[in-house]
């Protein structure tokens, strides 16, 4: 359709009456009116401009397209594959950014000694490098700081003390699911696709779903939560 759209408003006499989904269009002429492929445009598919990203993204789950309306008349569409375009990526790159400094911090108050955990050499010296930098520009911070979201991951899957502050049952659950979370943020840093697969959101289905970024949203916010719980939130401005 018009625009890179899959579905289309359709209005009669001024007033929005339905939509058309290009699935629901048949490229052969077989005589039908618009009629026939017109979905009434009930309450099921509206969704209100405020309403929160992951609200929304529960409710694509469910639909894959939604119309923002106002005044009698549509105001915008919602569809899946707005999912991956900058206003979701920065959503996403905060609560990431917010999980990333509440990691440092149950990793510093229970691992001391975080550089004998799994971390490779090379991580160390990537970190000790950036630490040398800022301390030569007299901006240092702990060498914690300096390391990657992928090594925080590591770090915390492989202590028991950490793990379970985050929330996680076994080590295993932890390396699974910061591991997903790790594959996220690096896509939402690159610009990469945050939703690869907009047509399904069958458990089997190629390539990241609708319904795997709202499990990929859970998690982080369930192990933010386990982390504010167990004190571990990182300092704010005033402290």
């Amino acid at each position: 359709m018009t625009n890179g759209y899959d579905a289309a408003p359709v209005d009669r006499d001024g007033d929005p009456v339905g939509f058309i989904h290009e699935d629901d269009v048949d490229t052969d002429d077989t005589g039908d009116t618009l009629e026939a492929a017109l979905t009434p445009l009930t309450i099921d598919y509206m969704i209100s401009g405020d309403t929160s990203f992951a609200e929304s993204l529960a409710a694509l789950i469910e639909e894959p397209v939604y119309f923002l309306g106002g005044h009698n008349r549509i105001t915008g569409i919602l569809t899946r594959a707005d999912l991956n375009t900058p206003p979701a990526r920065m959503y996403l790159f905060d609560r990431i950014t917010y999980l990333e400094e509440h990691l440092r911090e149950v990793i510093s108050a229970e691992v001391p000694d975080w550089k004998q955990t799994p971390v490779s050499t090379d991580e160390i010296d990537g970190i000790e490098a950036r630490y040398a930098d800022a301390k030569a520009a007299n901006v240092e911070l702990s060498e914690i700081h300096y390391a990657q979201f992928s090594t925080l991951s590591t770090i915390v899957s492989s202590v028991d003390a950490c793990w379970q502050e985050c929330g996680f049952s076994t080590t295993g659950e932890a390396q699974s699911r910061l591991h997903d979370i790790t594959e996220l943020r690096n896509d939402v840093a690159h610009a990469n696709l945050l939703v690869e697969n907009t047509d399904s959101d069958e458990f089997l289905s190629s390539g990241r779903t609708t319904e795997n970024l709202y499990t990929l949203l859970a998690d982080i916010k369930q192990i933010l939560t386990s982390l504010q719980d167990g004190g571990y939130a990182p300092p704010t401005a005033a402290e």
